[in-house]
């Protein structure tokens, strides 16, 4: 049994999230159809990160098994001929058997783009919420992140179980005329909680609540309506592994 990985990138807005689910086009589930068709034979792909309903990847990971000896090549531009424009593979490739795209996954950066107008080349990647926002403000908010956290309270709770601690590598907040670009890079991250924490930081920025929020809401002692950012705006762009570069 062969173990085969590829790099994905994909437009989240047709799609119910990356998961299979019943009666719903996902990222997932058309993968399958296209390696099935291709193949000849049902497979599992198994993805790095289990992305919302809308959200974006432009470095997403996954792997496959199949028995058959394939020519990787070939399989690439057969699935991207199935899948049409709004999901694209690249570098498909043979790979250890050991090798996991989610639990061999050393980190993933993830990126929010806050539209500071309008947009329309880029309308559909990003949030406009049509207001003025401090980004020095933001940048202060977001910094109280960094590092390792209990990221419960910034979370939709999967209640199964795991471990809600996460380490935060790196956090930071770009802005030019258009865009504020948002950079969140950590281990793992919880359901939502990327969007979580832009929205807190947006309450910040756009004055509505102070600049204490995040260690508030960290520390379990905010427990009032805040904004939670919408799926639009968010791409997983890159997850980082010791021997895989794409």
């Amino acid at each position: 049994m062969g173990r085969y990985r590829f790099a994905v990138e994909y437009l989240g807005t047709p799609y119910a999230g990356w998961q299979i689910q019943p009666a719903q086009a996902t990222v997932q589930s058309e993968l399958e159809k296209a390696l099935e068709v291709c193949l000849r034979v049902p497979v599992l792909v198994v993805g790095a990160g289990r992305t919302d309903a809308g959200v974006h990847a432009s470095g997403q990971v996954a792997h496959f098994e199949c028995e058959a000896d394939l020519d990787p090549r070939r399989i690439q531009r057969s699935v991207n001929a199935l899948t049409g424009d709004s999901i694209f593979i690249r570098r498909l490739e043979a790979c250890p058997p050991d090798f996991h795209a989610r639990y061999s996954a050393l980190s993933r950066l993830y990126r929010y783009r806050i539209a500071l107008r309008p947009t329309a080349l880029l309308g559909g990647i990003s949030w406009y919420p049509g207001m003025p926002l401090d980004a020095d403000a933001f940048r202060r908010a977001l910094a109280d992140v960094e590092g390792t956290h209990d990221f419960v309270n910034f979370c939709v709770p999967r209640e199964d179980g795991k471990s809600t601690l996460c380490e935060v590598l790196r956090a930071d907040a770009v802005a030019d005329e258009a865009f504020l670009t948002v950079t969140l890079e950590a281990n793992r991250f919880l359901h939502k909680m990327v969007r979580s924490i832009v929205g807190a930081c947006f309450d910040v920025a756009r004055g509505a609540l102070p600049g204490t929020l995040v260690r508030d809401i960290l520390a379990g002692t905010y427990r009032g309506e805040r904004t939670w950012a919408p799926a639009l705006g968010l791409c997983l762009e890159r997850v980082g592994y010791r021997d895989y570069e794409y």
